[in-house]
């Protein structure tokens, strides 16, 4: 191929091939559609990041086509959040996790809608199984987004993997009726970055012999797994863009970023070793809840506090899974958020130990005037549950706690969760839990990034 062929794929027709000149083609030469795309290296990339585009509200749009030229938002009302926003919705500023009452005096004419979670799930179900007839190798990020690894693949599908994946666009387009964005490249962090660019229904590649230099100028927000707090440190030390981080000290970078320095320079340089890797590994499993009026006594507190370590302990014990470390969160009125942890002298899965030192963790930050609006708690530090110590074995009491909670799991299991609750969790006013837009159960994966993100910072449909 000449230095001067670009290699171009239309997006109308479907038609793909070399197109010479100094320039990239800007439209089809057999349909004269403008909807093309063309690089040097684009037949040869094989990571793709695929991202349903505003994914709930797209879904609410499609179901009731009054909606389509509407602002919408998915989340609840009263001290609600948004959960997701449509792009028309998002010209008015307003944005995933926004509380829903700032959202709305934004946007006042904005439709509410309720999240229908089962639907969702049905339906990424649906946008993961055209995924997955492309390649096996498909890494789930959140429910609607997914990276994929189509190296080798070329001859199953007769075609690029640029190809294959913009038939499986069209696919999903025509037969679900949402759209999804691809970001393609040859590695993880590129394509993340590179989906993010044309929205939505988009589809952007980015060359690896290209990489450094489209990374240079941009700044380093766009890092994938580079949180908040860590991009301020970085501003506030004159680190503007991906250039400048590449060529800061190590030195300097190391008393900025810590351990995670080495791995973030290299993601500016666009450099990636990471595989698409289809299982992943939980990190931390947590569980919290937004209260539908602020709450301050022990007892009310207390009541949550249970209900959310029986989700915990759940989860948990559905992943044979358990934690050596409990993390209470909490989140006062004006927003600011409190954690406190403990580490076990083993790790447990169980609710009643995962309840009781929450519940100690708790305690010391109940009293005088203070309340909370918020209230989570998590287990990390995560590994197979352990066989109980010599002082766990002589406990009479531990022991048959484990076997109460063993013979309340099974009910639990059979009978649902409201079949059985302590006098405790029955004495509970509300019920935040029933409202999915106050509460949020979270699973994170050890691809994410390298402990830099902000503690309150959560993965939202895009």
């Amino acid at each position: 191929m000449a230095n001067g062929s670009f290699q171009m794929l239309c997006r109308t027709c479907l038609r793909s091939g070399y197109v010479g000149g100094d320039a990239a083609p800007e439209s089809c030469p057999h349909c004269s559609s403008a909807d093309v795309r063309s690089s040097h290296e684009l037949f040869g990339l094989t990571i793709a990041h695929v991202d349903c585009d505003a994914f709930y509200a797209s879904v609410e749009k499609r179901d009731d086509p009054s909606l389509r030229d509407r602002p919408v938002i998915v989340g609840g009302r009263e001290r609600g959040v948004v959960a997701a926003a449509c792009y028309i919705a998002r010209q008015y500023g307003i944005h995933s996790a926004m509380p829903t009452w700032q959202a709305l005096k934004r946007c006042p004419d904005a439709v509410v809608i309720r999240p229908r979670m089962t639907h969702y799930v049905t339906v990424s179900r649906q946008v993961r199984t055209r995924m997955l007839a492309l390649t096996p190798l498909v890494q789930p990020l959140s429910i609607d987004e997914a990276f994929l690894d189509l190296a080798g693949t070329e001859k199953l599908h007769g075609c690029s993997p640029a190809e294959a994946l913009v038939r499986m666009q069209r696919e999903i387009r025509e037969a679900l009726g949402i759209t999804v964005s691809v970001g393609l490249s040859g590695t993880k962090s590129l394509a993340k970055m590179a989906s993010d660019r044309d929205k939505p229904d988009g589809f952007f590649a980015v060359d690896m012999n290209a990489a450094a230099a489209w990374l240079a100028p941009q700044p380093v927000s766009v890092l994938f797994g580079l949180g908040k707090a860590a991009v301020g440190r970085l501003n506030a030390a004159g680190i503007e863009t991906c250039g400048d981080l590449v060529a800061a000290p190590v030195g300097q970078l190391s008393g900025i970023l810590g351990r995670g320095a080495a791995t973030i320079a290299a993601l500016a340089a666009g450099v990636d070793p990471r595989p698409v890797t289809p299982e992943r590994e939980a990190k931390s499993i947590s569980s919290e809840t937004t209260f539908l009026r602020d709450l301050s006594t022990a007892a009310e507190l207390e009541a949550e506090l249970e209900m959310l370590c029986q989700k915990v302990s759940t989860r948990l014990k559905a992943q044979s899974l358990a934690g050596g470390r409990v993390t209470l969160k909490l989140k006062r009125p004006d927003h600011r958020i409190l954690t406190r942890s403990q580490t076990l002298s083993e790790r447990t899965d169980k609710a009643h130990l995962l309840f009781a030192v929450g519940r100690e963790l708790l305690a010391r930050e109940i009293g005088g005037r203070k309340s909370y609006r918020l209230l989570g708690i998590g287990a990390d530090q995560l590994g197979a549950p352990g066989g109980g110590d010599l002082l766990a074995l002589a406990d009479e009491g531990t022991n048959r706690r484990d076997d109460l909670e063993a013979a309340i799991d099974d009910l639990h299991a059979r009978l649902g969760a409201d079949s059985l609750q302590s006098g405790r969790m029955f004495t509970r006013k509300q019920r935040p839990e029933r409202d999915a837009t106050r509460q949020r159960a979270g699973i994170e994966d050890l691809d994410g990034g390298d402990g830099l993100d902000d503690p309150d910072q959560s993965g939202s449909p895009t």
